[in-house]
């Protein structure tokens, strides 16, 4: 039994470090490549010495702080709407037991089935009679209409894990649904809403499809299609590429830093007892 445990052991470490191993060494050899003269950039080793020339070179060539913000902008503005929406949607769906509830959850899923770039076209069209496009307000709206399917999907799973006689109680104490929402359900529902964001963000953050068709001003680009307009007008410069990406990956990491410690499920637990 004990050798069987061991060997299960071994192979449950073995896998994990394998895993990682192909996750993180991308990650990695980006990082030791943007610390690298381009010389040595497809060289297998550490560099020696690390520089900071590329960082500097992004910086003078291209306008990455614009991109950074134009990004950074359009994700926090898009996460945030989401969210909001999202929380009352979801409300609705676990509260709310009509007919027609399962067919519009089949639907919401079914819009997320659709790549970005098969509705790129029509967004395109209905912004430009709007007048939103080159603008921050179109493109987080489009990035709202992508993240809202999977988004709803998240949060459901989490409001239906709280127990409704929380919910009733509220009621009973004289709050009404909107104010049960944000003094109850939502505080309870801060791991759901803490991986809902998290995801919220990355796809605004990862979006080029959406963000190349509805902007083409230069000043409001963001850093996807800023990276790829580096690449056709300068060449490939890898060492250039590298520094931009690492500038990019950046924020997505200190987000999900930050927000570690709310996605541990089990907040409910013990809510209500006997």
């Amino acid at each position: 039994m004990k050798k069987n445990a061991r060997r299960w052991r071994f192979l449950s470490y073995t896998i994990i470090i394998a895993a990682l191993f192909v996750f993180l060494f991308p990650i990695v050899w980006l990082i030791l490549g943007s610390l690298k003269p381009p010389a040595d950039l497809l060289v297998v080793s550490l560099p020696n010495p690390p520089t900071l020339v590329n960082y500097f070179t992004v910086f003078e060539r291209f306008p990455v702080d614009r991109y950074l913000r134009n990004s950074l902008i359009v994700a926090f503005g898009s996460t945030a709407i989401t969210i909001v929406v999202v929380s009352l949607a979801a409300y609705g769906f676990v509260r709310h037991r009509f007919q027609a509830r399962g067919a519009l959850l089949i639907s919401t899923l079914l819009m997320r089935m659709l790549p970005a770039i098969a509705v790129g076209i029509p967004i395109f069209l209905l912004f430009s009679k709007l007048h939103l496009t080159n603008a921050y307000l179109g493109l987080i709206l489009a990035h709202v209409a992508l993240q809202l399917p999977l988004v709803i999907w998240i949060l459901l799973g989490f409001f239906e894990d709280i127990p409704a006689e929380l919910i009733d109680a509220g009621l009973v104490d004289g709050c009404n649904r909107l104010t049960v929402l944000q003094r109850v359900v939502l505080p309870l529902a801060a791991p759901g809403l803490a991986v809902a964001a998290v995801f919220a963000f990355l796809i605004s953050w990862n979006d080029f499809s959406l963000a190349f068709l509805l902007v083409s001003t230069p000043s409001r680009l963001t850093m996807p299609v800023g990276m790829s307009q580096m690449n056709l007008q300068y060449g490939v410069r890898w060492d250039n590429l590298s520094a931009a990406a690492v500038m990019y990956i950046l924020p997505t990491i200190m987000l999900a830093l930050f927000l570690q410690r709310y996605i541990v499920r089990g907040l409910t637990m013990g809510a209500v007892k006997g």
